[in-house]
C-alpha cells in the first residue's frame, strides 16, 4: 500500500470544476488583486473569528514581517520566539534589522517554555512570538502574562490554528495580534500562497492594512504614508478560499476524528514514541508529529511500508546555518535540539480514506513491537 503525505490530488478534487471556473471568471476579469473576493474573505475571517480587522496577505511569512514593522522592529530591538519553528518566526525579525531571543521548548508539546521565556527577556525586548506548531498550541495564558508584566507586545504565531480555541477564544486572538496561513498544506488550504492577520487593536490593524499595500491609506491613491510592501492576495486565492471555507468546520473535524485515533492508538508506547494528548483545548490537527526514538529507523520501516513522512523540524532554529552569526552553540538549547532529533510527522489529511488511517496505525505499532523485541 503507499500512503502519500501531502496527497494533494486527494485534497482537491472535490473542487475540480470549482477551481477552473474561479481561475477563468478572475483570469477574464479586471480584478485580479485585492478586490471584491478579497474583501469577501476578509469580512468572513472577521466572522468567523471574532476579530474586529482581518487584513488579507500574500503568505504567511509577508504577514509576519508587516505585523512586526507595525509593532516597531527594527534595530535595536529584540523579539522572543522559539527555538523550535518554522524559519520565518525568526528570519523576519532579521530582516527588519531586530535581533531574534531565542526561547527553549516545552519538551512534550515543543512549544515555548513560559519559564524560560521570562529568563530571555531583555532590556531591548519589544515583542514575544509565541508559536503554535503541528496541532499543539503554546501556553497563551502564562505567556500573555508575562508578556503584560513586562510590557512587551505578543505576536500570536497561529498560521496553522485556524479553528483552534483556548480559554474560550479563537486561536490568532489570544494575543495582540494573529495571522493564519493559506499554504495549500494547511487546514484551509488555498490554490497559492496567501494569509490573513487579525486582530481587535485599531492602531495595529491601520498599520497592517497599510503596510500591505506599499504604505497607501486606501482612499487617495498613490500617496504613500509609509514605505509597504507589495504583500497583497491574489483574487483567485481569495475567492477558492470563501468557496472552501463553507465546510471548513466539516474538515477540522475530520482532521479531529484522525488525530484522536492517533492518539488513542499511540498513547502506550512511551518512550520508544511520544505523543501529545492535550485535551485543555480545542485542537486544529494540521500535521501529526510524534517524538521518536531512533527516528531514522523509525522513518525507514515506514518508508519500506510505503508511508510517506516528513522531518519537522531537522535543526533547532539557533543551529541553522542562516543564523551562525548569532554565534549559539550546540547544548545552548537543549530540548529543542532534543526534539529536533525526535520529531516526525505522520500522514494527516481530511481527504485520508480510513484504509490509509489503520495501515498507519498498525505499522507504527508494528515498528515497536519489533523495537521491544530486540530490547
Amino acid at each position: 500500500m503507499k500512503v502519500p503525505f501531502f496527497n494533494y490530488p486527494a485534497r482537491y478534487a472535490e473542487d475540480h470544476e470549482t477551481i477552473k471556473n474561479i481561475v477563468y471568471q478572475i483570469g477574464t476579469s479586471d480584478d485580479f488583486i485585492l478586490k471584491e473576493n478579497v474583501l469577501e474573505l476578509e469580512e468572513k475571517i472577521r466572522n468567523y473569528t471574532g476579530a474586529k480587522h482581518a487584513i488579507a496577505t500574500s503568505n504567511g511569512t509577508s504577514a509576519l514581517t508587516i505585523i512586526l514593522r507595525a509593532m516597531g522592529v527594527g534595530p535595536g530591538v529584540d523579539v522572543l520566539t522559539p527555538a523550535f519553528s518554522f524559519i520565518s518566526t525568526a528570519s523576519t525579525i532579521v530582516l527588519l534589522g531586530g535581533r531574534p531571543i531565542f526561547v527553549d521548548v516545552d519538551p512534550l508539546t515543543g512549544m515555548m517554555d513560559p519559564c524560560d521565556l521570562e529568563a530571555k527577556i531583555t532590556p531591548q525586548s519589544k515583542v514575544i512570538i509565541p508559536t503554535h506548531l503541528f496541532s499543539v498550541m503554546a501556553d497563551m495564558s502564562a505567556i500573555y502574562n508575562i508578556a503584560k508584566k513586562n510590557h512587551l507586545l505578543v505576536l500570536e504565531d497561529s498560521a496553522v490554528s485556524l479553528g483552534a480555541r483556548m480559554n474560550g477564544k479563537m486561536a490568532g486572538m489570544l494575543g495582540d495580534v494573529g495571522l493564519y496561513s493559506f499554504f495549500p498544506a494547511k487546514p484551509l488550504g488555498g490554490i497559492g500562497d496567501g494569509a490573513i492577520i487579525v486582530t481587535n487593536n485599531d492602531e495595529l490593524g491601520k498599520m497592517c492594512w497599510m503596510l500591505r499595500n506599499h504604505g497607501q491609506d486606501g482612499i487617495n491613491r498613490f500617496v504613500h504614508h509609509h514605505l509597504g510592501y507589495n504583500h497583497r492576495m491574489d483574487e483567485t486565492v481569495a475567492a477558492y478560499l470563501v468557496h472552501k471555507l463553507s465546510r471548513y468546520d466539516q474538515l477540522l473535524a475530520r482532521r479531529s476524528k484522525i488525530g484522536s485515533d492517533y492518539n488513542e492508538a499511540f498513547k502506550d508506547l512511551y518512550p520508544q514514541i511520544q505523543v501529545v494528548n492535550e485535551t485543555a483545548y480545542d485542537r486544529v490537527y494540521y500535521t501529526y508529529v510524534l517524538q521518536v526514538e531512533n527516528r531514522d529507523n523509525f522513518r525507514q520501516f515506514l518508508h519500506e511500508k510505503g508511508i510517506e513522512t516528513q522531518i519537522y523540524y531537522p535543526l533547532a532554529l539557533p543551529l541553522q546555518p542562516a543564523f551562525s552569526f548569532l554565534k549559539h552553540q550546540e547544548g545552548d538549547f537543549p530540548v529543542a535540539e532534543g526534539i529536533a532529533k525526535r520529531s516526525i510527522a505522520i500522514p494527516l489529511y481530511a481527504e485520508m480514506p480510513d484504509e490509509h488511517i489503520e495501515y498507519v496505525v498498525q505499522s507504527v505499532l508494528q515498528f515497536v513491537s519489533v523495537v521491544n523485541a530486540h530490547v
